[in-house]
């Protein structure tokens, strides 16, 4: 068989050599050949043989296939280093399946834009899930212009990045009909870059809070019992949230202060309304009767809130540790020095006066809460350094590196 083999090759190519020049194809002939051929070789071999040999000699090889479309919830996983569940959730939060190429594209440009913002993945991570919708917004349309409007208007690229994590519907807003003229709003009252920095830095729902609603009403309601267009900037500043509460709520806490006693329209009058919408109804008694329970009476509490409101807002736990040090009706008297640092400056003074008093270096009928209202200065010249030929080690005291 082998033999029979080498004998038909060897004729083949003979049978080539000898004819290269003939005019008359040679193909039938080998076409003949080559079926002789297959019935000498087993399927397997002559398979071997053929395949580089009998293809044509400029084949090129097929186009590998196309690949995979890019879906959102991987785009989202690449992008932002999010697990495949949580992209998967976002996805599913957006209403898509994540396989429009419109969708993925759209998201894409998003999230490059916030990149270019100042965003890094870690954050834009946080706000995608918390705000989902922001993934379709148009760049070119709707968030690019929104950006611009807001830094021109002097709104700043941190407090404008803290928007987007705390307040994002601010970018659902259209410029011309809401943004603008709640800027020019709030640029009525807040009339300094500066303030009207710090005001929506401090409450960046300002940008998103209608005016019209309860912002201006408040306003209004505030002016019409005196107060100036200045105090109703520094409560912008400094107590954003008040100005946003409900109006028969603000209403409310006027009638309110009215009755206490504070007169319309004063400074104190404008911290009254402060301090009392920072709490509710409940939240109000209840610190009364906090203070009640250390031994005030219901109107040494109203005495104090008349002299300072803001004592309320001091923690229960401070005012029990400033009682340890000043006397009660001192309290009433001077209810700032609640706020006074305890460590700095009260329990230096503290001791300080409590060895002048035994030494009688001070007159035990003087109102002593006089001197915890001196500035540290004045306090250390007159009441420390006057009496160091007498008692030696007062500094020490004052200092603290000697405990009584």
């Amino acid at each position: 068989m082998e033999n029979q083999r080498n004998r038909i090759i060897t004729t083949f190519i003979f049978f080539l050599l000898q004819n290269p020049f003939e005019s008359r194809s040679p193909f039938p002939e080998m076409f003949t050949f080559y079926g002789n051929l297959r019935s000498l070789f087993p399927k397997r071999l002559l398979a071997t043989w053929s395949s580089p040999l009998l293809k044509a000699p400029y084949s090129s090889p097929p186009p590998p296939p196309p690949p995979p479309p890019l879906l959102l919830d991987r785009l989202l996983v690449e992008s932002l280093g999010l697990p495949l569940e949580s992209a998967a959730s976002i996805c599913e939060k957006l209403g898509t399946d994540g396989k429009a190429p419109g969708d993925v594209e759209r998201a894409g440009s998003v999230l490059g834009f916030l990149k270019s913002c100042g965003y890094d993945e870690a954050r834009l991570a946080k706000l995608i899930a918390k705000r989902p919708s922001l993934l379709l917004s148009d760049v070119e349309s709707t968030l690019g212009p929104q950006m611009r409007f807001l830094r021109d208007s002097g709104v700043s690229d941190s407090v404008l990045l803290s928007a987007m994590a705390v307040n994002p519907a601010v970018f659902n807003k259209s410029v011309d009909s809401f943004l603008g003229p709640q800027i020019d709003f709030l640029k009525k009252y807040l009339r300094s870059a500066d303030a009207f920095d710090t005001a929506i830095r401090r409450n960046l729902w300002l940008l998103t809070a209608n005016h019209r609603r309860n912002l201006g009403p408040n306003i209004e309601l505030l002016m019409s019992e005196g107060v100036s267009v200045d105090d109703i900037s520094l409560l912008m500043i400094r107590q954003p949230r008040a100005l946003m509460l409900k109006v028969d709520r603000i209403a409310s806490i006027v009638e309110s202060v009215k009755r206490l006693g504070f007169e319309p329209g004063s400074m104190k009058f404008v911290k009254a309304v402060r301090v009392m919408s920072s709490m509710n109804e409940s939240t109000w008694h209840g610190k009364v009767e906090f203070f009640k329970s250390l031994g005030w009476c219901q109107e040494d509490v109203v005495s104090m809130f008349m002299r300072y409101p803001r004592f309320l807002t001091v923690s229960e736990d401070k005012v029990r540790r400033v009682v340890e040090l000043i006397s009660r009706e001192d309290i009433v008297f001077h209810p700032l020095s609640l706020t006074y640092s305890i460590d700095k400056r009260l329990r230096p003074r503290h001791n300080v006066i409590k060895v002048l008093l035994s030494e009688g270096l001070l007159e035990k009928d003087r109102r002593i809460i006089n001197l915890f209202k001196l500035s540290d200065e004045v306090f250390l010249q007159n009441y420390v350094m006057r009496h160091l030929d007498q008692v030696p080690h007062l500094m020490d005291i004052f200092r603290g590196s000697v405990t009584l």
